[in-house]
């Protein structure tokens, strides 16, 4: 297991908030892709100028289920619903099941696509009961949190495809509230894809701009 730290430094001259998301996983529904939302994964509040935060995770990953009651887009904030551990080095596969107990039954390695692991649903619901898919992973919160979602389809395989790459951006979220990305004008890219470092200082410096090092 490889463990990552995230450092925030605020060098604006101004008090901020910032919202650390992921990019966005590659998902296909029987090989076709699907559209994926970006929530927010974990925020600092009120970090005064001169001041630093720190984010310490590791690279487990979850798969997500959870219910709506309204359409899911920017501004929604992604809570309830359930997880399970997944491994994409085990190309693990997990069922989800709408009838009671609602949720993930059975893991099944094995069976998801090179670099992915998978969720097969049953036929006992319609996209109408309005549940989501997705990825989670712990954060600053003491659960695992959404960072990724997208509408369910029942009688189907996702198979999702993660990638280790995180962003910080000048912006107060609420922790799983969906965000549009490309709407944000300073943010910083923190890719650990096939690098030695595991530890990534971002500073945003007194012109608005991010600087990103790594050790």
């Amino acid at each position: 297991m490889t463990i990552y730290t995230i450092r925030i430094s605020n060098q604006s001259g101004f008090t901020k908030t910032y919202t650390v998301f992921m990019a966005p996983p590659r998902v296909n529904e029987n090989g076709t892709p699907v559209t994926v939302l970006t929530n927010a994964w974990a925020t600092f509040s009120s970090v005064v100028t001169g001041g630093f935060d720190s984010l310490v995770v590791d690279d487990s990953l979850y798969a997500f289920w959870g219910q709506a009651a309204q359409d899911v887009g920017p501004g929604v904030v992604v809570t309830a619903g359930g997880v399970q551990l997944v491994s994409t080095d085990a190309r693990d596969e997990v069922g989800f099941a709408a009838a009671p107990p609602t949720g993930f039954q059975g893991l099944t390695a094995g069976k998801a696509q090179t670099g992915c692991y998978a969720i097969i649903t049953s036929p006992d619901f319609t996209a109408a009961d309005g549940f989501v898919f997705g990825m989670a992973k712990l954060g600053t919160e003491p659960v695992p949190t959404p960072v990724a979602t997208f509408a369910a389809e029942p009688n189907d395989v996702f198979n999702i495809a993660p990638a280790q790459k995180f962003y910080v951006a000048d912006l107060g979220a609420t922790t799983g509230e969906v965000i549009d990305p490309t709407g944000l004008t300073a943010v910083a890219l923190i890719d650990f894809t096939g690098v030695p470092q595991t530890t990534a200082t971002v500073i945003q410096l007194a012109n608005g701009t991010f600087s990103v090092t790594y050790s």
